[in-house]
């Protein structure tokens, strides 16, 4: 018997082509998909090219009578299943910065930016901007946007904000805000001609470090306060769900 060692060297074999699928699953979804394109190509080929009867612009109307699109500023009491639709939260950590106004009726500018979640976005990034006015009797203003940090759903939300005098601190930082309306020009996808209505709740200190923040140390130039925070969110969201891009992932013909 030898004693010496075997060895084993791999090796390739040339597997057989196969241009078509074999599978009776997927020869089923290709002819499903083919009858569809063939389907939209027929009505293609069913289009006649006329010149266009226009004479004018186009602009929008509305609905005879005074009535309301239900779809875009819904009427009447929600069911228990839209309740749980419409229920928003939503937390974040980041850091805040009072610096100076921008124009002559700004006493100061708030801005804060954050990383969080919502109750329908696992990973969501904040920005936020409070407008101090120089009349102490009015509201201080704002904004904020909420960015999904997966790209491909394109559902930015956008809530306009107001803090009552009395909800502002002696550093201009407000603590407590009124979201009043949801923001069409920064909302996108799941929330594009969205209502809204909630309160938004800021809370000032040291923020622990956490896998996705780190409080910086550096102190921005012109800064008047500067730190960390925490914002809470809660609100009623409406919003009618036709613009999701990733709704049609299932359909690729």
């Amino acid at each position: 018997m030898s004693n010496r060692e075997r060895r084993c060297i791999p090796g390739m074999e040339q597997a057989e082509a196969r241009l078509t699928p074999t599978s009776l699953a997927l020869i089923a979804m290709a002819v499903q998909h083919q009858n569809m394109l063939d389907h939209v190509q027929r009505g293609l080929n069913n289009l006649r090219l006329q010149s266009p009867p226009f004479t004018s612009a186009p602009s929008n109307s509305s609905l005879p009578n005074g009535q309301v699109n239900q779809a875009i500023t819904p009427t009447g009491t929600p069911t228990a299943r839209e309740s749980r639709r419409e229920t928003f939260h939503a937390s974040f950590v980041g850091q805040y910065t009072v610096g100076p106004g921008r124009f002559s009726t700004e006493a100061s500018s708030f801005y804060f930016r954050g990383v969080g979640r919502t109750s329908s976005v696992l990973h969501d990034d904040i920005q936020i901007r409070i407008i101090n006015p120089t009349n102490l009797a009015s509201p201080s203003t704002g904004a904020t946007a909420l960015f999904d940090r997966n790209l491909d759903s394109n559902s930015d939300l956008g809530f306009d904000l107001y803090a009552l005098p009395q909800n502002v601190d002696r550093l201009g930082r407000p603590t407590k805000l009124t979201l009043y309306s949801l923001d069409v020009n920064i909302s996108a996808g799941n929330y594009v001609e969205g209502l809204a209505q909630g309160t938004m709740t800021i809370h000032y200190g040291k923020v622990p470090p956490t896998p996705h923040f780190a409080p910086s140390t550096h102190r921005l130039p012109g800064a008047r306060s500067q730190g960390s925070a925490s914002v809470v969110i809660n609100a009623q969201v409406y919003g009618m769900q036709v613009a999701f891009a990733l709704r049609n992932v299932d359909y690729n013909p």
